[in-house]
């Protein structure tokens, strides 16, 4: 057992120097009964191979873009869709968020992969079906889980709330722009945005109020 002259204290394990006044510990070496503490770096390796898997297929993406022909607003989108879906995976390896909170950032990275790929082809079927499409199903969402959970459900994902009814009342400006060729669904979004509002403002007691006051900072 190795003894720090100096302190006048045995240590075991592999160590060289006191750790109280820094004195050359002498004596043999005692092996240590606690196991060695290993840091591991947890999603370390998962984040290297999404980094690089995500390299290669954007630059898949681009040459093959530049093969075809492609519009280069096209290809620089489908890049920066990748580019979203890498943070948002990235993001769920490093924080793990649990699963209902990764449910509900899913919807808004398909929606922003949904407006990419309207801007960057014009195709209306994406303000006309997806848009829309997406909107009313994480309202859907919304609504089923507020029931079931009822306020816990409005504290913890206040935020996600906002995000969706604003998000369902977007087709209300395709409508505006006449950027859609079948208005329903786009109506039937934006009348659900407005329906679920009126719900949580009305059922959850005031929670949801006091909850976007907070998040608002609105005293």
């Amino acid at each position: 057992m190795k003894r720090c002259d100096a302190c006048h204290l045995d240590y075991t394990g592999n160590l060289d120097c006191c750790p109280l006044c820094g004195t050359a510990l002498t004596g043999p070496e005692t092996p240590s009964p606690f196991p060695a503490n290993t840091f591991v770096r947890t999603g370390t390796l998962a984040r290297r191979v999404l980094l690089i898997a995500s390299l290669v297929i954007a630059a898949g993406t681009v040459a093959l873009g530049i093969a075809l022909g492609s519009a280069p607003l096209s290809v620089a989108a489908a890049v920066i869709a990748l580019a979203l879906n890498y943070l948002f995976v990235r993001n769920m390896i490093v924080h793990a968020p649990d699963f209902l909170r990764l449910i509900e950032r899913y919807f808004l990275v398909l929606l922003a992969v949904a407006a990419l790929w309207f801007i960057a082809t014009g195709n209306l079927v994406v303000t006309t079906f997806v848009i829309p499409g997406i909107s009313l199903l994480a309202i859907l969402f919304d609504a089923v889980l507020v029931v079931v959970f009822r306020g816990t459900f409005v504290t913890d994902y206040a935020k996600y709330l906002i995000y969706d009814v604003v998000l369902g009342a977007v087709p209300a400006l395709s409508l505006a722009l006449g950027q859609v060729t079948w208005p329903y669904l786009a109506w039937a979004s934006v009348a659900a945005a407005v329906l679920f509002l009126a719900g949580l403002l009305l059922f959850t007691k005031g929670r949801f109020g006091r909850e976007v006051r907070k998040l608002f900072s609105v005293k």
